[in-house]
């Protein structure tokens, strides 16, 4: 009889753990341990652990606690771990958790669009197929299941605040659930970010360009005590002629990251020559995301000064080069 693998499910409360309130809506409430028990067959895959670690919206996770998490998962004795929480953040915590990754050990987030207490509810569907993920061989590091797809959190952004297809990946998914098993239609990715261990993160704005504004919310990006600063730009990297000013003052006192508002494609480089296109910005300090969406060149960037990072340019330049 062949031992099964031992899984971990660290429970963060969200949407997947949601029942009805005393009053008006839903709010969360299920253990770890409620979650496992309702979902049919479950334990047939793993021998699994709960923790509840807190019951809240995803809206209110943090960075630390998130690096508490990839503690937990690299000190814990079992073979993978799978984090449930709510979906609002999990672009965003999944992403965190792929740069503080210290191990090649299976950490798959997932979580539900509809309660627990709705027809159709997706919570128990998506966590049998993150154990399921998670006790596949072939996967290494951080993921994120949803809908039967298991997502590279460096691409997956929800994009519907209610369709059970809401996380979608420029480049697709990983791999797809059917008939009980992992198909895979890429290999995982490799890459290099050096975040395993830290504590601290520095304050960083994201600000998103939009027309006929005179970028004052730039202005107060300083005063208000940020350390840095991601600009959603239009299109490929284009800022206005009065925010490509203000952007380069403020290169001149802090980091400052050039990243899309678009929902897809990455920032070029050496295409467009105009004043506020890239070419341009780039060439007064402000510094590319490449592929990565803003929110989470945002959490790079506040890792890397939490850190205390002396040249916060070439580690950044680094990471996002791996991807």
């Amino acid at each position: 009889m062949n031992k099964k693998p031992v899984i971990q499910v660290f429970a963060l409360g969200g949407t997947i753990a949601m029942t009805p309130g005393a009053s008006a809506g839903v709010i969360p409430s299920l253990t770890a341990r409620d979650l496992i028990s309702a979902v049919p067959g479950l334990e047939d895959l793993a021998d699994l652990h709960a923790e509840t670690l807190v019951q809240k919206g995803s809206a209110n996770l943090t960075m630390p606690l998130i690096a508490d998490i990839m503690d937990r998962a690299s000190a814990c004795d079992a073979d993978a771990v799978v984090v449930t929480q709510g979906t609002d953040s999990m672009e965003e915590t999944a992403f965190l958790a792929s740069l503080m990754n210290q191990s090649d050990k299976p950490v798959v987030f997932t979580g539900a669009m509809r309660t627990p207490n709705q027809p159709g509810a997706d919570g128990p569907a998506n966590l049998y197929d993150s154990v399921l993920a998670a006790t596949d061989s072939r996967l290494r590091g951080v993921a994120l299941m949803m809908n039967g797809e298991l997502h590279d959190p460096w691409r997956v952004a929800k994009e519907h605040t209610s369709s059970l297809q809401a996380f979608q990946s420029e480049q697709g998914p990983m791999a797809t659930v059917a008939e009980g098993q992992l198909h895979w239609r890429k290999d995982c990715p490799v890459r290099d970010v050096s975040l395993s261990g830290v504590k601290e993160f520095a304050p960083v704005a994201l600000v998103s360009a939009v027309i006929d504004d005179d970028g004052r919310m730039l202005d107060m990006v300083a005063e208000a005590g940020y350390q840095g600063v991601v600009i959603e730009a239009f299109g490929a990297g284009h800022l206005s002629e009065i925010w490509a000013d203000k952007a380069e003052a403020l290169a001149k006192v802090m980091p400052v990251v050039l990243s899309t508002r678009a929902r897809g494609g990455k920032i070029f480089e050496r295409s467009y020559g105009y004043r506020g296109a890239e070419i341009d910005l780039l060439s007064r300090g402000l510094v590319p995301a490449g592929w990565l969406r803003a929110r989470k060149a945002r959490l790079l960037l506040s890792g890397l000064l939490g850190q205390g990072v002396t040249n916060w340019k070439q580690a950044f330049t680094r990471v996002v080069k791996s991807d």
